[in-house]
């Protein structure tokens, strides 16, 4: 379990950060946004099983891309079996996660920020705040219903999380990069232990069911 609340930490730290710096970078005046826009919202709706296989080979201690150009790049030494060792596999896992995931809490961002009326800023610059106090003041008040909602959904995602680590790592090496649905999964396919399968997931779904009950619950704290 605490695989999955690893990649969760990651998650909401490293992939919303992300997806929330890039919204606000979109939704400024800035040339080709559109653009933007389109290829950070290409990740999230590419199969987790191609997107698993692709990097999986990309990141092969063997002949994978990265090592590849590290060695090129005289950084050999830096060179490892990035999906086998169980130093780096889980962290690896991770940062994938977060490159498929980070476009729908972009989407999710940029949408809160358009909402914003732009009179705000322009009557805060009348008042002589700098663009960190604008920031302060009025994007992240406004923000947090929808930073809230990010964190949720985030949080829900990364715990089902199963594609991704079955086809990079099937959740190896040893259990190191095992998360709920890959142990569900295995009780039933290694040992047919259906029953005990079944109790696993029931457990596993009211986890989820309070915390999406949480998730209602500090939405409508946030719209009162």
């Amino acid at each position: 379990m605490w695989q999955a609340g690893y990649i969760t930490i990651i998650a909401l730290v490293f992939q919303n950060s992300l997806a929330f710096l890039l919204a606000w970078a979109c939704d400024r005046e800035i040339r080709m946004k559109n653009f933007y826009r389109l290829i950070f919202f290409i990740p999230p709706v590419l199969s987790e099983v191609v997107v698993g296989l692709v990097w999986k080979w990309i990141l092969d201690g063997n002949y994978g891309l990265l090592n590849g150009w590290l060695a090129q790049s005289g950084f050999s030494s830096l060179a490892r079996n990035w999906l086998s060792e169980p130093q780096t596999a889980l962290t690896t896992v991770a940062v994938v996660h977060c490159w498929k995931g980070f476009g729908w809490g972009f989407l999710l961002f940029l949408a809160g920020l358009q909402t914003i009326p732009r009179e705000l800023y322009e009557a805060a610059r009348v008042d002589g705040a700098n663009a960190w106090h604008a920031f302060k003041k009025i994007t992240l008040p406004m923000m947090l219903p929808v930073i809230v909602l990010v964190a949720i959904l985030t949080i829900l995602g990364t715990m089902q999380i199963f594609a991704l680590i079955y086809t990079m790592t099937d959740g190896g090496p040893g259990y190191h990069t095992e998360v709920p649905v890959t142990r569900i999964y295995a009780s039933m396919r290694g040992s047919s232990r259906f029953g005990y399968a079944c109790a696993q997931g029931i457990i596993f779904g009211v986890i989820l069911m309070v915390l999406s009950f949480a998730q209602y619950r500090l939405s409508k704290k946030e719209k009162n």
